[in-house]
C-alpha cells in the first residue's frame, strides 16, 4: 500500500498556517516582548527571513527526495543512517515537545470558557484529532482548511479593531534591550513560527509536490508573518511592553485595553478555535516522521504499515498520539520550549548540511522539472549563520533536555542498527529516488 496524494495547495498551505499560528503567538509572545520590547516585530521579521531561506532549501530537497519524513529522510540519504537517525529523532522530539504546550494551552483556555478540567480537554483534543487523521488525510485536510479560514478572519478582526486604539508613544523606546534583546526574541519567534515543515513531512501525500510544496511553504510563512506582526503591533501599541513581558496571557491582556471585560472571553474563543489546527498539523508531522523511521528500520516495521481502507499509517498515528498524551501529562512548558528550540535548530542545521551535499551530488543528475532554490550558495549560507546565532540564547535546561533526548536516540540506533542497515540496502537496490 502507498500513501495517497490527496493534499492540494489549499490544504498544504492550511497545514503550514495551522502549525505556525497557535501556541507560539498566544502563549510565547509575552516572552518575546519581554526580551525585545516593541522591537519584537523586527525579531519576528528576522525569524521569518530565516524560515523563508530554510523553506526554499527544504523545497528543493523535497523535490529531489519526495517522500514522507522531511529532515529525517534528507539527512539519512545524504549523510548516512547514523546522522539521519540522530536528526530524525531530534526532529521528532521537537514536535513532541512542542505538542505538549499546544494541547496544554488548548485545555487552559477552554477551562476559562467552560470550566472543563484542562487535562481532560487536552487529552480529548488529541484523541479526536488522532481519529480524524486515521480516517484519512483528505478529511484531516478539509478540517484544517475550515479551522484556518476562521482563525485568519478572527485575527484580522482583532487587528482592525485594535488599530483604532493604538498609542504610538508606547513604542518608545523601540529597542529597550538593544540588539541582544532582539536576538533573544528572534529565537522565541523562530519557535513560534516553525511548523511550515509539516508540508514537506507530508510530501508523499501532496498533489504535484514539485510546485505545491514550495508555493505552500512561502505562502504560509508570509501569511503568518503578516498575522503575527499585526497582532504584535496592536498588543505593544495598547499595553506597555513591560506588562506584556511579564504576562502569561499577553494577548488577553492587550484585548482588555480596547474590548473591555469581554476581551478575555473573545480571545479565549479565538485561541480555542486556533489551537486544534496546530495540534492537527503536529499529529500529521509526528506520525509521518514515525512512519519514515519505521520504514527505515529505526522503529518496528509495523509502524510503517498503511491501512488498506483509509490509506493512512494508523500505527504511526497511534504511536504519535500516545506519546503526545504522555508528554502533555508530565512535561514542563518551560523545558518543552527550550528543548523544542534546540532540537529544531539542530535539525535545520543538519538539513542545510544535507542541502549542500545534495546540491554537489545531484547538480548534473537531477531529472525532470524539479524545484531549485535560488541564489546558491548565498541563500543557504545566510540561513546557516542565522541558525548558529540563535543557538546562543538557548539556556542550560534546553541543552540538557535536548541532549538527553538525542542520547536516547543514539541508544535506539545502536540496538536497531542491523534493521536500519538492512532497510538502507533495500532502498539502494530499489533505486527509490529520481536522481
Amino acid at each position: 500500500m502507498a500513501l495517497k496524494r490527496d493534499l492540494g495547495l489549499k490544504e498544504a498551505t492550511s497545514l503550514g498556517i495551522g502549525a505556525m499560528v497557535g501556541a507560539g503567538i498566544f502563549i510565547l509572545s509575552g516572552v518575546a516582548i519581554g526580551e525585545a520590547g516593541p522591537a519584537v516585530m523586527v525579531a519576528f521579521g528576522i525569524s521569518a527571513i530565516l524560515l523563508i531561506l530554510l523553506g526554499l532549501c527544504y523545497a528543493e530537497l523535497a523535490s529531489i527526495y519526495p517522500r514522507s519524513g522531511g529532515a529525517y529522510e534528507y539527512v539519512s540519504v545524504t549523510m548516512g543512517p547514523l546522522v539521519g537517525t540522530l536528526i530524525g529523532w531530534s526532529y521528532w522530539g521537537a514536535w513532541l515537545a512542542a505538542s505538549s504546550f499546544v494541547s496544554k494551552g488548548f485545555g487552559s483556555y477552554l477551562y476559562l470558557l467552560t470550566g472543563i478540567p484542562p487535562m481532560v480537554s487536552a487529552v480529548t483534543l488529541l484523541l479526536v484529532l488522532g481519529m480524524i487523521n486515521i480516517l484519512g488525510v483528505k478529511l484531516s485536510g478539509f478540517v484544517q482548511v475550515g479551522i484556518v479560514v476562521v482563525e485568519i478572519v478572527l485575527l484580522l478582526l482583532f487587528f482592525l479593531i485594535g488599530l483604532k486604539h493604538v498609542d504610538y508613544s508606547l513604542y518608545q523606546p523601540f529597542m529597550p534591550n538593544g540588539f541582544d534583546g532582539i536576538l533573544s526574541a528572534a529565537l522565541v519567534g523562530f519557535i513560534s513560527m516553525v511548523g511550515w515543515d509539516v508540508i514537506v513531512d507530508a510530501g508523499e501525500e501532496m498533489k504535484n509536490p514539485k510546485k505545491t510544496i514550495p508555493m505552500a511553504i512561502i505562502s504560509s510563512i508570509i501569511i503568518v508573518l503578516f498575522l503575527y506582526v499585526s497582532l504584535l503591533f496592536v498588543a505593544t501599541g495598547v499595553t506597555p511592553w513591560q506588562q506584556l513581558g511579564t504576562s502569561e496571557v499577553p494577548v488577553v491582556l492587550a484585548s482588555q485595553q480596547f474590548l473591555g471585560e469581554i476581551g478575555p472571553t473573545i480571545i479565549s474563543i479565538v485561541i480555542v478555535v486556533s489551537l486544534p489546527a496546530t495540534a492537527n498539523a503536529f499529529i500529521l508531522s509526528i506520525s509521518r516522521t514515525a512512519f519514515a523511521m519505521g520504514r527505515k528500520g529505526l522503529l518496528p516495521k509495523k509502524i510503517a504499515s498503511i491501512h488498506p481502507r483509509f490509506n493512512t499509517p494508523v500505527w504511526a498515528i497511534l504511536l504519535g498520539v500516545s506519546i503526545q498524551i504522555l508528554f502533555t501529562l508530565v512535561s514542563s512548558v518551560n523545558i518543552a520550549v527550550n528543548a523544542t528550540g534546540l532540537l529544531y535548530l539542530i535539525t535545520f542545521l543538519f538539513t542545510l548540511f544535507s542541502f549542500f551535499i545534495s546540491r554537489r551530488k545531484n547538480r548534473f543528475k537531477v531529472k525532470g522539472n524539479h524545484f531549485i532554490a535560488p541564489f546558491y550558495p548565498v541563500l543557504p549560507v545566510v540561513a546557516l549563520v542565522i541558525i548558529i546565532s540563535l543557538l546562543f540564547p538557548i539556556g542550560k535546561s534546553g541543552f540538557s533536555a535536548g541532549g538527553l533526548w538525542m542520547l536516547i536516540g543514539l541508544g535506539i540506533y545502536i540496538v536497531r542498527k542491523k534493521s536500519i542497515s538492512h532497510q538502507e540496502e533495500k532502498k539502494v537496490e530499489k533505486d527509490e529516488y529520481v536522481v
